[in-house]
């Protein structure tokens, strides 16, 4: 496999070291002789020094070849018209990074199709969603995103002070557009409709759009006691990621020092409260009373800053911290000070750019924690021979479809559609099944 990537500055060198997971030829391309000469140093790549909307720049990297171009500078107009670029010349499959939320539509980070680009990826909205996913392990055993941010799986525990004890799965009110595929037993995991009822230690598995299962997973675990959260920086993630904590029944205060900022964030969230301050101020912290929130959320654009206030929120006794980060490698110092939970936009759009790959390793999965059980993303990348549903597709024992995704939505297992070129299926298998499972999606056009 070829790939491309357009853009030798920090993401695009995190692109790099993903990707040569992946097992691909990669050509790093930038007009900046410096940054390319450091990638050679430090990175298996060939370079082609150039400007990346330039067609014959593009030409020497011998564009038609790829499988997967990826356009990270850090200019959004640069990156979209190279994108489109390499599409119109014959790249297999094509993205761009896109730091403005504004041009895409909706609220998800990947959006697919625009201007002939495969994928837009919004850096903001991904660390959004990162972030939200690292305060949900607060309330579950295991919170993954797959299919490039389409689909979350949750697995949610039954406590001992749950309502969902002696319940059946069907009577559970776990909202809209959430499914409750399995449950996990004694570390197995089997079809909800094989556990008559609830009991306590049981897990709930729970799938669907990553928003809407943060909501659920919210209303499930607390009922109507409702969370604080204290958001840090006012600047897109911040804003992206109180959004979707209120979409997630969680009270929020966003904090921000600049007042013309705070004026504007306050017409944008009117269900936040927003107060001008300084979060690197203990006295202030304090005066704001942050350490009775359940969680802070660090989103400035200093790391400098989001470090020191993750220290403060946690020295006054803020329960749990997770922060922004903006260069490779700090995430390492957070670790180093006793803070868990920090992410990047290179560590975001790496990853999907690694699952944008047309070819992966096979069997590629990630396990469910407490569980012998593994979930495989397979890709349906041949027309199917035959008019196939998913019902129809013959899995190894235990093995379960428990969630799948056309383009940048997620649809539900059990209402078994049709299946298409381009869907993608979650699979929970137990791992000594993964290369059988995979065998036989192959058949039905699928690769893992």
């Amino acid at each position: 496999m070829r790939t491309v990537v357009l853009g030798a500055g920090e993401v695009g060198s995190h692109v790099c070291r993903e990707l040569s997971s992946v097992g691909t030829d990669i050509v790093l391309v930038d007009r900046d002789k410096g940054a390319l000469a450091k990638a050679e140093e430090s990175l298996d790549v060939l370079t082609v020094h150039g400007d990346v909307t330039h067609r014959s720049v593009l030409a020497a990297a011998e564009i038609e070849r790829a499988d997967l171009a990826v356009a990270v500078t850090g200019d959004d107009a640069v990156n979209i018209v190279a994108a489109g670029l390499c599409a119109s010349l014959g790249a297999r499959r094509t993205a761009a990074r896109v730091d403005d939320p504004h041009f895409l539509q909706g609220e998800a980070g990947v959006e697919a199709g625009v201007l002939g680009i495969h994928s837009l990826l919004c850096g903001a909205r991904l660390v959004s969603e990162e972030l939200l996913r690292l305060v949900e392990q607060q309330d579950a055993v295991y919170v993954g995103h797959l299919c490039a941010n389409a689909v979350q799986v949750c697995v949610m525990p039954v406590t001992a002070h749950s309502e969902l004890s002696g319940k059946r799965v069907v009577e559970v009110r776990h909202g809209d557009r959430v499914s409750i595929p399995a449950v996990v037993r004694d570390g197995v995991l089997r079809l909800a409709a094989e556990i008559p009822l609830l009991e306590v230690d049981d897990a709930l598995v729970l799938t669907g759009p990553p928003a809407a299962v943060a909501a659920s997973l919210s209303r499930l675990s607390h009922g109507k006691d409702r969370r604080r959260a204290v958001v840090v920086g006012g600047g897109e993630v911040g804003l992206s990621t109180a959004r979707l904590l209120i979409g997630a029944f969680i009270d929020v205060k966003l904090v921000e020092q600049d007042r013309h900022r705070c004026e504007e964030l306050a017409a944008l969230l009117p269900k936040a409260e927003i107060v001008h301050g300084d979060g690197t101020s203990l006295s202030f912290l304090r005066d704001e009373r942050i350490e009775d929130a359940s969680f802070l959320v660090a989103a400035t654009k200093a790391d400098e800053v989001n470090l020191m206030v993750s220290l403060l929120a946690k020295d006054i006794g803020v329960p749990r911290t997770v922060a922004l980060v903006h260069r490779p490698g700090y995430s390492d110092v957070y670790a180093h000070l006793g803070l868990r939970g920090a992410v990047g936009p290179h560590e975001v759009i790496a990853r999907i750019a690694s699952w944008l790959a047309p070819t992966r390793k096979t069997g590629a999965h990630s396990m469910v924690t407490g569980t012998g059980h593994a979930l495989v993303e397979i890709a349906i990348e041949s027309p199917p021979s035959s008019v196939l549903f998913l019902k129809d597709i013959a899995l190894p024992p235990d093995s379960y479809v428990v969630a799948m995704a056309r383009g940048n939505a997620c649809l539900f297992a059990e209402e078994s559609p049709r299946l298409a070129l381009g869907d993608r299926l979650v699979v929970a298998c137990p791992l000594t099944m993964v290369p059988d499972v995979v065998r036989r999606m192959h058949k039905v056009g699928g690769r893992g």
